[in-house]
């Protein structure tokens, strides 16, 4: 059985805080959902479930940790539960990241201290990952923006050296934002790929599978990888319940 929060297969560690593990896991993936109100919680109980299953079977540890209530942007959104996402609650991430740090800090603990330590946001997930980015709140060794996440483009400082995968999908509303964030990237000198699909606003087992190839081969390959992770007109893939529109 599951929490409110935890799907079946991770582990409740705090309120707000899930953890999997295999024995013998080398590296600490942490998930940050996209937006989703309570009544549909089922539908990121299943994303979260899947993130867990493919990445502790591939040697990662999963730290899944949710959001705020009362942090989107919007007030017909109330309930939902939302990261820092924009330019009007951006100031909101450090304590966001406060209250992450002991999270992360047990987390590792657990996998070891000098396991790597990754970040996958997945759409207004995605969007917070960026700011933890742009503004190098916390030491990840890669970072992973799915469906969601414009960095700062009057930003020109130095580029950061985490190296950061993009995932798109042609007819996913958030794919033009997407786009001039691989250029934004471009133009700063920040080590990145992208990847692209057909289909939507989804987090299907095609875009978690890649995030965690990106994972491993960014350990010792510099950007962009040769050969690439995908080829992009392959793979249609859909998700059950998935969004309509990003998330930010």
């Amino acid at each position: 059985m599951h929490s409110s929060f935890c799907a079946d297969g991770l582990e409740t560690i705090a309120d707000g805080a899930c953890f999997a593990a295999h024995e013998g896991a080398r590296a600490l993936v942490v998930y940050l959902h996209g937006r989703y109100a309570p009544a549909s919680e089922r539908e990121e109980l299943d994303r979260q479930a899947r993130v867990a299953r493919l990445a502790t079977t591939r040697g990662f540890a999963v730290l899944a940790l949710r959001g705020v209530q009362g942090e989107c942007a919007t007030t017909e959104l109330a309930d939902w539960f939302c990261w820092p996402s924009n330019s009007r609650n951006a100031s909101d991430a450090p304590a966001f990241v406060a209250r992450m740090a002991p999270l992360l800090d047990g987390a590792k603990k657990r996998v070891g201290a000098r396991a790597p330590t990754y970040l996958l946001g997945f759409s207004n997930g995605a969007y917070f990952a960026s700011i933890l980015a742009e503004r190098a709140l916390v030491p990840f060794d890669a970072i992973v923006i799915a469906h969601g996440g414009p960095l700062d483009a009057t930003n020109n400082d130095p580029p950061r050296a985490t190296p950061i995968l993009l995932v798109t999908a042609d007819d996913d509303p958030s794919d033009d934002e997407m786009q001039a964030l691989d250029r934004e990237l471009s133009r700063r000198k920040w080590p990145h790929d992208m990847i692209a699909r057909e289909g939507g606003h989804a987090l299907p087992d095609w875009d978690i599978s890649m995030a965690l190839a990106f994972f491993d081969r960014s350990r010792t390959e510099s950007l962009p990888l040769e050969p690439p992770l995908a080829r992009r007109e392959s793979h249609h893939v859909a998700e059950a319940g998935a969004l309509g529109a990003p998330a930010q």
